[in-house]
Parts: C-alpha cells; structure tokens; sequence
C-alpha cells in the first residue's frame, strides 16, 4: 500500500511520479489521504491485507507511523530519517557520493569540498557524506551551524580564502541557512568574483546560478522505494538512504565563465535556456 496526502500542486504531481515509480516497480494498492486539512487516525487505515506500507510526504508519515508494530513501513518524499530506530526509506537529499562524483568529472582538480549543515536536518547525512568524500579521496570540511548569521558569516569567509583550483563549495538545500533572497545572492556573487565552484542538490539554486546540481528524478525514487519496501517486507535489513535516482542541471553561463566545456547532451535540464 502507498498513502499519499491530498495536496497543492506542484507537490502533487511530484508525489503521484513517485507512485508512477512504485507502480512500475511492484503491484500497490494506492489510498489518498487528506492533506493540510489533517489526516485520520492510523487504526483508520486496513492494512490486515498488506506486506508493506510505503508513506509518501510527513503527512502520511505522521499518519501512518503507529503502524509500524503491525506492518512494515518505508518513507519517502521527506528530508530526514523519522521514528526511534529511524523508519527505513528515501530523502529528497541527493547522494554526496554522486554529487562529488558529478563535481570531480567537470573539475578533477578538487580536493575539499566545504560544506555547512544544520545537524537537525542534515546531521544523518554526516557520515555517508564523510565516506563518500574518502573513497573519492577528497577531503569533507564539514561545519555544522544552526544560526543562519553565523552560516551567512560562513559561507562568506569560505568563498573569500577558498583556492578556485582545489575547494569547492556544497550548498546545503536548508532554507534556514540559505535564503534565496538574501544569503544565496551574497554567496553567488563572491563565488563569481573567485571563480569558486558552488554546487547543490536544488535545481531552484541552478536557475540562480549555482554550477550544478543532481535533482530527484521522481519516478525513478518511487521505483527505488518499491524495491526497497520489498526488501523490507521479505525481512532484509534496510536504512534510511539519501536518493540515487536523479537527474543532472547545470548553468550554461557558470560553466563558461569557470572556463569548464560543456557537452549539453549529459544533462537533463541546461539553465539558462536559449
């Protein structure tokens, strides 16, 4: 069973490519629940004839969790891992292993990768991060800030001494340390100016200027989530993972002044379009 809230687009349409994903994958029985206007009460919901309930979005999972002493539950569609032990399942956040992986093929150069993170969103992705940067043999400046003056202050300080040939800058996709309208414009201007590479996992930071980032490709999350739901049901050890499937974005105008050559062919989204 999928369980889906009933919300605004474009979140959605978002949700319902997942289900896509998951229908592709695995036969499920989908039941929309209500989506801002509250969700019912878990003991609501029949599950006497299924193996495994995947929660789409923290409205289902707030809705379904209780089950979890009942049947096997997997979440997707949320940023961090929810429940003690953490429910298995999928984070909107992208793979660092495939995201220092895309950084290192436009810029083999690189040696250290910065990046701040407020540890109540992102703390869980810490050590995969960690692991990721050391079998690709670059080092992870990690710095964990849960003040968005002090990550203003940060990135500023970072984008200043940075070396253009050897750091980089991951930009975290938390809206508390990364307004769109204030902090991302000051760290986009500097990291022109220094020739800094920034990169992230928001397609939305792209548009802005950002070089590259690696998005969710929805459906192919929703069939990442079946496969991982089957697992779970048939008994094998599953974790909460940061998201494989994604598709590629880049900026046309960042890539030339970085003097990087670009083959438009490799990517799913070209910013900004001619």
């Amino acid at each position: 069973m999928a369980v889906v809230p009933d919300v605004r687009e474009p979140y959605r349409s978002v949700l319902y490519q997942m289900v896509d994903g998951i229908r592709k994958t695995a036969s499920v029985r989908l039941l929309e629940i209500p989506g801002a206007q509250g969700s019912p009460p878990a003991q609501a919901l029949s599950v006497a004839d299924e193996r495994v309930l995947i929660a789409l979005g923290s409205t289902a999972l707030d809705a379904t969790s209780s089950l979890s002493t009942q049947i096997p539950i997997v979440v997707g569609a949320v940023v961090a891992p929810a429940g003690q032990p953490p429910l298995p399942g999928i984070s909107l956040e992208s793979d660092p292993g495939a995201l220092f992986e895309q950084l290192l093929r436009l810029r083999p150069g690189i040696r250290t990768v910065h990046w701040l993170y407020r540890p109540a969103r992102s703390g869980w992705l810490l050590e995969r991060a960690q692991a990721a940067a050391r079998k690709l043999k670059l080092e992870l400046a990690a710095v964990a800030t849960d003040d968005a003056r002090a990550a203003a202050q940060g990135y500023q300080e970072i984008l200043n001494s940075a070396d253009s040939a050897t750091e980089a800058l991951w930009l975290s996709q938390d809206p508390a340390l990364v307004n769109d309208d204030s902090t991302l414009p000051d760290i986009l201007n500097r990291a022109w100016a220094n020739n800094i590479v920034v990169f992230s996992g928001s397609v939305q930071h792209v548009a802005h200027g950002v070089l590259f980032a690696l998005f969710p490709d929805n459906e192919a999350m929703g069939a990442d989530l079946a496969r991982l739901a089957l697992a779970h049901a048939s008994g094998k050890t599953v974790r909460f993972e940061p998201n494989r499937g994604l598709r590629r974005a880049i900026n046309r105008r960042t890539a030339e002044h970085l003097g990087i050559r670009l083959a438009v062919d490799d990517y799913d989204l070209v910013l900004p379009a001619r």
